[in-house]
């Protein structure tokens, strides 16, 4: 009883230890860097309504480039410029004070009200943390958008799995931002085909919503060779499995490897455009 006593006295006072650094030296420190980071606003403030912007511009990007090796580039935002300029600091760095600047100036917050501001929001790291998570949404959201369009594309070039004749001879209704005639169909038991009983109004969202959803059964189709990956993935979004397979026969995919097939051609455009893209930023930055 006495070792297992003296062990919780230590781990209470080491506690203790812990909690007095944390209040003497990182608050503390946090609060000086919230401080600084509130004087970078208000100096980032100062040059953009400086008449001499340009020029000051120029020569601290000089001073940077000749006396601290730092080279930016001309496109540099101005928070960055002057982050860079102050911390003289690693790219990361830089970038992360940069990105709670620009945060600040895109909520309408000066510098009078950053240091408020960055308590209110957990601290520059959950700052960051934000930012970061917003854009890799924004990039999700646009690979996504870049595969429909390939999606589109690659149905517009395909041989059709059926053929309609219209009872009435009319002009179906059309957009110009959809691709395709959404249909509604029954199918007649006495007659064993499938009858066209409506035609919708053009939507780009219901056509969008059709786009993602070929595309999610395309990618569970593609793992359809694994049995048990297949069926937590069907139950995962809800999908039967019997229904996957007779999706796939219906659109002429005869098995996994041929959804993967499908898939590469969607993504290769995709990562082409990427490469080319990636290329092109190191080409600037150079």
């Amino acid at each position: 009883m006495q070792i297992n006593h003296t062990i919780i006295t230590h781990a209470d006072l080491l506690a203790q230890r812990h909690e007095d650094y944390i209040n003497e030296f990182v608050t503390r420190a946090n609060t000086e860097l919230y401080c600084i980071l509130a004087e970078l606003l208000q100096l980032h403030e100062k040059l953009c309504s400086s008449p001499s912007k340009e020029k000051l511009i120029k020569k601290m990007r000089q001073v940077l480039k000749e006396k601290y090796g730092l080279k930016t580039q001309a496109n540099t935002k101005t928070t960055a410029l002057v982050v860079k300029y102050v911390t003289r600091a690693s790219r990361k760095t830089s970038h992360v004070y940069g990105r709670v600047l620009d945060v600040a100036i895109s909520n309408g917050i000066d510098s009078t009200g950053l240091i408020d501001f960055i308590k209110a929001s957990g601290g520059i790291d959950k700052i960051r943390i934000a930012v970061a998570s917003k854009e890799t949404q924004k990039q999700l959201k646009s690979v996504e958008n870049q595969l429909q369009n390939q999606l589109r594309t690659q149905l517009w070039s395909k041989s059709g799995i059926a053929s309609v004749a219209f009872a009435n001879s009319t002009h179906l209704p059309h957009a110009k931002d959809v691709n395709f005639t959404h249909m509604l169909c029954t199918y007649n038991h006495k007659t064993k085909q499938h009858e066209v009983v409506g035609v919708m109004y053009p939507s780009s969202s219901l056509e969008n919503m059709a786009m993602a959803e070929y595309l999610t059964m395309l990618e569970v189709a593609s793992i359809s060779d694994d049995h048990t990956l297949f069926y937590q993935q069907c139950k995962e979004r809800g999908l039967n499995m019997d229904l996957m397979h007779r999706w796939m026969a219906t659109n002429g995919i005869a098995n996994s490897a041929s959804a993967r097939s499908l898939m590469a051609e969607l993504v290769k455009p995709i990562k082409s455009m990427q490469t080319a893209s990636n290329q092109a930023k190191l080409k600037l930055a150079a």
